[in-house]
């Protein structure tokens, strides 16, 4: 089996409204947590994974549950999928770059915030386990997911230019989450890279099996399933501006990036699909 299923050890401290800890080995690349638990995703406030004392994924159990929909995977009670592959990818090298590749020396660990229940509630009870492939030479790329705040204070047109850049970041997606949204323009260095109305946007979704979510405006430059070739790349001489168009006045719009880190630019120059 080129992917298989692990059970790993069991989480420290998982307790209704503590923080459960859990190291995560070294040595296989991992493509997937499975959380198997009682909590629901609501219960789940804040899912971190830390990766050498940087936190590279910041969500809660809701995201998880709305990134998985829309990439058409169905729902399982009990079962919550954290993804570093991207197994819509349509090149075998596509999910295997994505995937987290672990290396020697590597500290891992994954923290849960759990909600605060009643102390006559069910006791909370969690399982990980991980589908993983073997070890890889080298890290190629670091799957990322944090979330960004945009201002949003007028109706009409909002910019956004704050997003954390980088020559070495590239954009997977971008979920805004607002459900009244009807524009998004993206410019880069006075040049527009992106136009999409709502309609537009969820059209080409819909075609590329997807399913767009209720409350959220996805960018989705890798929708055609080109994990790799497809990626937005952040870098700018000048500027680099997000403008979205609402028909309120949110006040500010949460933004969850989906995003990958480049380790090694050379490898990836020789071409992955």
């Amino acid at each position: 089996m080129s992917v298989k299923p692990i059970k790993l050890n069991s989480m420290v401290g998982a307790s209704w409204g503590q923080k459960g800890t859990l190291p995560i080995p070294n040595g296989p690349t991992y493509h997937e947590l499975i959380l198997e638990t009682n909590a629901s995703a609501a219960d789940m406030l804040r899912i971190a994974i830390t990766l050498n004392a940087e936190e590279i994924y910041v969500l809660s159990g809701e995201e998880l549950l709305m990134l998985e929909r829309y990439k058409r995977r169905d729902a399982i009670a009990g079962h919550f999928v954290i993804p570093f592959s991207d197994i819509v990818a349509r090149t075998k090298n596509g999910v295997r770059y994505t995937g987290l590749v672990t290396e020697l020396g590597d500290n891992i660990h994954l923290d849960i915030q759990f909600k605060s229940k009643a102390v006559n509630a069910a006791a909370l009870s969690i399982q990980v386990h991980a589908w993983v492939s073997n070890s890889q030479a080298m890290r190629v790329l670091v799957p990322m997911i944090k979330r960004e705040t945009m201002p949003a204070n007028a109706q009409g047109e909002n910019e956004f230019t704050n997003l954390v850049t980088s020559p070495l970041i590239s954009i997977r997606r971008m979920h805004f989450m607002h459900d009244n949204i009807s524009k998004l323009e993206i410019e880069r260095d006075f040049v527009k890279e992106y136009e999409a109305n709502t309609f537009i946007s969820e059209a080409n979704a819909k075609r590329n099996q997807r399913t767009p979510q209720d409350g959220y405006f996805h960018f989705d430059p890798i929708v055609r399933g080109f994990s790799i070739d497809e990626l937005f790349p952040t870098q700018h001489s000048s500027n680099l501006k997000f403008s979205v168009t609402t028909t309120d006045v949110p006040g500010s719009i949460p933004i969850l990036v989906e995003s990958v880190k480049v380790t090694r630019p050379e490898v990836l120059q020789s071409g992955t699909g």
